[in-house]
């Protein structure tokens, strides 16, 4: 699987290591900064000294020590003239003597030196200090500048987070509503409040929406204008089948005549459900229909299926309900029950039962079609809403009544949803329609 890259993971890390390097420059720099000061300070210092130990005495060699703290590990030597040493304190230091007057730098055994000489006519004075206590003194007065800064990079890195969360909330904000549209919506996206660019990412994508609506519209239309088409010829030869009946020297073709009128019974139905289906997807929904009452809307679609009904001997029971408004077209409610109704007649066997049962919720009502049929295989849960797909092979039917459901839905706010019976075999068809307030 290709590994995708993230804006926000990069952004972060670049951010982060931004904020890293500046605090160890900053960091550097402090310490570079803060070991100019004690050199500047220190090397005044040992100049001061040689000055007073020499204006101090007129003979170097009863030059007194000077009083000097063990840590500051200042060397003051004296010369004569010859290069012998006279006087060193501390003692016990044998430094070079530099021949020069003026700072110099130099390494022992020990260690690095800085040292000042002021050669004279009688004798040379030196005053020398390791080059460790001068680092040791910039790492002081630089360790709060480099502990500070180390502090706030943690700090820093949360800050970035946030930032680059708010920089980017724009492209999670068109994410979570691409997620929320229906798989048929082909409306626009708003551009108006995303960063430059990522515009013209929505642009593109708007122009493909606006090819998909196209296409979407060019199918629609050319079902419903076929089904629309179809519908006239079909009843023609319906005509024609009838008038055949009459003639009485068709001895024998009563059978043919018996298949092609079937055949074109199911071709008529098709054609009608075809038709239903596009206007379904294609018309557009009224934006604020009147409210109508649900439970008239189940009696007129009970009462026009009852004669399908009594034909398998199968019984249609409902609880009694309350007048609940729904804000929504009345023809488009009743082919939506109709459709579930028919399908649970037809998949029901002989002698069974269908009934209809209410739960009033908060601002929804949910109404429950039960069959006592064999229900659909669980496999096929997820696709019976697609044309053309049915639950089983052994009714008479075209697949398309469950698609109905599914736009007409779509267009009443509904949502209809598909389980087998737990108690025993059967299907049960929920439909959640919102309630319309006053």
């Amino acid at each position: 699987m290709t590994h995708r890259s993230s804006l926000r993971k990069q952004l972060t890390m670049w951010f982060t290591l931004l904020l890293i390097s500046f605090g160890l420059a900053g960091g550097v720099g402090a310490y570079i900064v803060a070991q100019q000061d004690p050199d500047n300070f220190l090397d005044d210092q040992m100049r001061g000294i040689a000055l007073d130990v020499v204006g101090s005495v007129d003979d170097l060699a009863q030059m007194p020590a000077p009083p000097l703290n063990a840590s500051d590990m200042i060397v003051v030597q004296a010369w004569d003239p010859d290069g012998r040493l006279l006087k060193s304190f501390p003692p016990n230091f044998d430094l070079p003597r530099q021949t020069k007057t003026g700072f110099s730098s130099f390494t022992t055994p020990e260690g690095g030196w800085r040292s000042y000489t002021w050669v004279l006519d009688d004798g040379t004075v030196q005053v020398s200090q390791q080059a460790l206590v001068r680092r040791e003194l910039a790492l002081k007065a630089a360790l709060p500048a480099l502990v500070t800064t180390f502090l706030l990079i943690p700090i820093s890195w949360l800050l970035v987070r946030w930032v680059v969360g708010r920089i980017l909330s724009p492209v999670d904000h068109l994410t979570r509503d691409l997620l929320a549209r229906q798989p048929d919506s082909t409306q626009q996206l708003s551009s108006s409040d995303l960063p430059g660019e990522i515009v013209p990412l929505v642009g593109a994508m708007n122009e493909a929406l606006s090819r998909v609506r196209i296409m979407l519209t060019a199918q629609r239309q050319f079902v419903s204008n076929a089904a629309h088409q179809l519908r006239t010829p079909l009843t023609a030869l319906r005509i024609q089948v009838r008038n055949l009946r009459q003639l009485g020297n068709l001895t024998g073709a009563g059978g043919m005549l018996d298949e092609m009128e079937l055949g074109i019974l199911r071709m008529s139905a098709l054609t009608s459900q075809l038709l239903v289906l596009a206007r379904a997807e294609t018309l557009p929904a009224l934006d604020a229909p009147a409210p109508v009452p649900l439970s008239e809307v189940l009696q007129e679609a009970i009462a026009c299926l009852i004669p399908q009904a009594e034909s398998k001997e199968i019984t249609i029971s409902s609880a009694e309900m309350a007048p609940i408004p729904i804000r929504a077209e009345r023809h488009d409610l009743e082919m939506l029950f109709s459709n579930l109704l028919d399908n649970a007649i037809r998949y029901t066997p002989r002698g069974g039962h269908v009934d209809l049962s209410f739960r009033s919720e908060e601002g929804t009502v949910t109404v429950e079609i039960a069959d006592t049929g064999q229900g659909i295989p669980e496999e096929l849960l997820p696709r019976v809403f697609d044309p053309f797909v049915r639950g089983t092979g052994d009714q008479e039917g075209t697949g398309l009544g469950l698609s109905i459901v599914k736009a007409l839905a779509a267009r009443v706010g509904a949502q209809v949803l598909l389980d087998n019976r737990a108690d025993r075999s059967g299907l049960v068809a929920r439909v959640e329609l919102p309630v319309a307030h006053p």
